[in-house]
């Protein structure tokens, strides 16, 4: 079987990895190929993940990855002045567990150099489907250009402006997600710079005022890049049952919980199921993945639902359309905590219950965190 996948983004990458390593691993006779245009430049960002991508780096491309690949450790993620409770609420990851952050470009380069086996990179402009001989087409180059024929998620932002910062010694460990009074910031620690994005709706706050909050939040000068963007779900990502859409070509959502590469990679698995192992059809895997993005767009809108420190137009948008738009099987998963010890929690596994890529545990951190006071000089936080 030959798999074609065009794009070389992070979504192209993941997609290359994921079904190079597990047909070799598996003895499965699948070629890869990726066809991208280098004319098109990755998306000047940081990047973070979730603890999925770590492991299947190291699965696929050997223990010296850390030693050939440029990024730092993540231990969780630190909201700062989120609900009306605390300051700082942690979502951390297991003891002993770290995902990363790293620079797009640089991963990029690390995961095709590195795939060797049934492997195939090409430079090309892909004009028509019709010119790639393969018997599946994953389709990874980036936000479409109609949004024809997909469906709008519910969230309250629409717009990034992105910063950068000098390196800091003995920086975080965990990504920083820091509400403002406009939305929310992230703070991604990486090895040659920090990166941020302050992310805001224009339609409440205007670009000339995000700028200035912005630069006065982090005493910076320069704003690198701004862009608007639409949060969306293809409303079928497979095509002719050849073409399988993935990436932003597929749907896209706002950085918050970094559920994009994990995401990514629960829909190659899904298709996966469908193509090789055949325990799902295309359209069985395609009602999984779609019913597991929306449940991604309301955990991460249950976390506007408690507000913030500011009390600004953005903020009193974001918590009515969260309020309003409280997901109803997410609803009955908060109901079944209220009485259950966090220890407890934690021993459940991944058969038991789980809510797209959150344990109950992790929910029950949030919840939390937005409902009862904590102590936190248990923080190392600088």
């Amino acid at each position: 079987m030959k798999i074609s996948i065009i794009g070389k983004g992070n979504a192209g990458c993941v997609s290359a990895l994921h079904f190079n390593y597990w047909g070799k691993f598996l003895n499965k006779p699948i070629e890869v190929e990726t066809i991208h245009d280098s004319k098109i430049s990755p998306v000047p960002v940081g990047q973070a993940t979730t603890l999925p991508l770590p492991r299947l780096l190291w699965q696929a491309l050997g223990a010296d990855v850390a030693s050939k690949f440029s990024y730092t450790q993540k231990t969780g993620i630190m909201y700062e002045n989120w609900g009306n409770k605390n300051k700082l609420i942690y979502h951390h990851f297991p003891f002993g567990s770290y995902s990363i952050h790293f620079n797009p470009s640089q991963f990029q380069r690390f995961v095709l150099d590195n795939l060797k086996v049934n492997f195939i990179e090409k430079d090309e402009n892909v004009v028509s489907y019709d010119e790639i001989d393969a018997d599946y087409i994953i389709d990874c180059r980036g936000t479409p250009k109609s949004f024809k024929g997909y469906d709008k998620l519910i969230n309250p932002l629409n717009h990034v402006l992105l910063g950068s910062l000098p390196v800091k010694s003995n920086d975080v460990s965990w990504t920083r997600t820091i509400a403002t009074k406009d939305g929310w910031c992230f703070y991604i620690p990486l090895q040659e710079r920090v990166s941020l994005g302050y992310n805001f709706n224009d339609k409440v706050t205007s670009i000339k005022k995000a700028e200035n909050n912005f630069k006065e939040l982090f005493g910076i000068d320069t704003i690198n890049a701004h862009f608007p963007f639409k949060q969306y779900m293809a409303k079928n990502p497979v095509i002719d049952k050849r073409v399988i859409l993935n990436g932003n070509r597929f749907f896209f959502l706002e950085p918050l919980e970094a559920t994009a590469v994990n995401t990514y990679q629960v829909w190659c698995q899904y298709i996966w199921d469908a193509i090789i192992d055949k325990t799902y059809t295309l359209e069985q895997s395609t009602k999984r993945i779609k019913d597991y993005i929306r449940k991604i767009q309301n955990f991460i809108l249950w976390h506007y639902e408690t507000g913030s420190i500011y009390k600004t137009p953005f903020w009193k948008y974001a918590t009515k359309l969260a309020k309003d738009n409280r997901g109803k099987d997410l609803n009955s998963i908060l109901k079944s905590l209220k009485d259950e010890d966090q220890s407890y929690l934690r021993s459940i596994t991944n058969n038991d219950i789980e809510y797209a890529q959150w344990e109950t545990w992790n929910i029950n951190l949030w919840k939390e965190g937005v409902t009862k006071k904590n102590d936190i000089s248990k923080y190392n936080y600088r």
